[in-house]
């Protein structure tokens, strides 16, 4: 396990202030609600995703899809531009490392991440972490259950859901948030306590395909062989490179990787290793031997740095086609589904008219009560229903139920298309079409 020495300079201050930029949206935006609603919420169960205002339904699913997608494009996109700076800024593996650190040495002090650490300092430094991984857990619980719900199980202490059952195998099984907690916590431990600087280098696919986002015009961590070979040995004044071998770009690096052997998988690229060279290198009033740059300057230092290129100019096309796409079915969005259902019960042969039974499926995908009513596209239909509108409420389901009528055709066995509009009575240009059949069978 490898825990990084602590670091001050120019990118351990930019990487701090981001955490506490992305540490506050983590513990507040689970807790916002918008109108009632909440801002971000991924309700697996009741299979219902908000996002920053927009609710996809499972009949939405490609919103969803697009976003991925989009996430994705502009993942491969700030990479080639900017180079692997989710990794070293961004990532939660990373965010929440740098804060366990912190946690370990205000608990054991400067001992922390040495090797004469005591069995009592241990014990504190694993209770504490633990206690961390519980209450990050828990916030973390809050993006997929709604936080009332979780607080109204603790107030009421419902943790054993299916103690009335009659199964003595689920009886004890407790509420499936309480075993996500308890996996969550315990991945947690284990994540911060032992495998660390593993996921980054042996679990995570991004390190692993970051050589096919990178081009020679993509800046990377780089540390100057030139300058700084063959490095100094102890007493060494002059003669050799500038490198005075002091280890401290490889002690202060969170995954334990030596920069000086070239670009490597768990170069995370958070530029602490710059910080390190810069700070000791200035006591010998000279520049750093590990810096941003990119291949192109590596190899010849008055390299221009391209943004524009064919590889980011791709990006940034599909990313512009596929943020089109999402606006477009943004705008043209219908918040209501429909299902149409053919009662096959109901088929009758009155003395001059046939008819049929159906049953539509109506959901409200907005937060706003709506009004629709139904008819059939075909003129030589006609509906007989109890009512000629119906009201769905916010995020509600209706089924209605209703009988279409049509004249005798001549025939004892037929089958015809038939084909309703549900309309919002308050939108005129929300409408939805369903196909259907009209049959007897006699």
């Amino acid at each position: 396990m490898v825990i990084a020495r602590p670091i001050q300079g120019k990118h351990r201050t930019i990487k701090t202030r981001i955490n506490l930029v992305l540490f506050a949206l983590f513990a507040i935006v689970p807790y916002v609600r918008v109108g009632g609603h909440p801002l971000l919420l991924l309700d697996i169960p009741a299979r219902k995703f908000h996002i920053f205002g927009l609710t996809i339904w499972p009949q939405e699913l490609y919103f969803l899809h697009l976003l991925l997608l989009l996430a994705g494009l502009l993942l491969f996109f700030f990479t080639s531009l900017l180079g692997r700076i989710w990794c070293g800024y961004g990532c939660p593996q990373t965010i929440f490392t740098d804060f366990y650190d912190a946690v370990g040495k205000l608990v054991v002090g400067s001992s922390f991440g040495k090797t004469a650490l005591s069995s009592a300092q241990k014990v504190r430094l694993y209770a504490a972490w633990l206690v961390v991984a519980f209450l990050f857990s828990f916030q973390f619980l809050a993006f997929f259950v709604p936080y009332e719900v979780i607080w109204s199980d603790l107030q009421h202490g419902e943790f054993f859901p299916y103690l009335t059952t009659s199964s003595a195998v689920f009886r004890f099984v407790p509420a499936p948030w309480i075993m996500f907690l308890i996996f969550s916590t315990g991945f947690a431990l284990f994540n911060v306590g032992y495998f660390r600087e593993n996921v980054c280098k042996l679990v995570c696919p991004y390190g692993r395909f970051q050589t096919a986002l990178l081009d020679s015009h993509s800046p990377i961590v780089h540390y100057d062989v030139h300058r700084g070979e063959p490095r100094r040995e102890k007493g060494q004044k002059s003669g050799v490179g500038d490198c005075v071998d002091c280890n401290m770009c490889k002690l202060v690096c969170p995954t334990g990787i030596d920069i000086r052997d070239g670009l490597q998988i768990g170069c995370i690229q958070c530029g602490l290793c710059v910080d390190a060279c810069t700070s000791v290198l200035s006591k010998f009033h000279k520049p750093t031997l590990i810096d941003y740059r990119t291949i192109a300057q590596s190899e010849d230092p008055a390299a221009p740095r391209k943004y524009v290129r064919p590889r980011t100019l791709v990006y940034g096309s599909l990313i512009a086609v596929f943020l089109a796409a999402f606006v477009y079915l943004l705008v043209v969005r219908i918040p209501i589904y429909a299902v149409t259902l053919r009662d096959k019960a109901i088929s009758v042969h009155l003395a001059d008219r046939y008819q049929n039974g159906y049953e539509i499926h109506v959901g409200n995908m907005s937060y706003e009560p709506v009004r629709v009513s139904i008819r059939v596209t075909d003129e030589r239909f006609r509906i007989l229903a109890p009512a000629t509108e119906y009201k769905v409420e916010p995020a509600g389901f209706e089924k209605i139920r209703f009988v279409v009528e049509h004249p005798e055709p001549g025939e004892n066995k037929f089958t015809k298309e038939i084909q309703f509009e549900l309309r919002d009575m308050d939108h005129a240009d929300r409408k939805l079409k369903m196909n259907s059949i009209f049959s007897f069978r006699g």
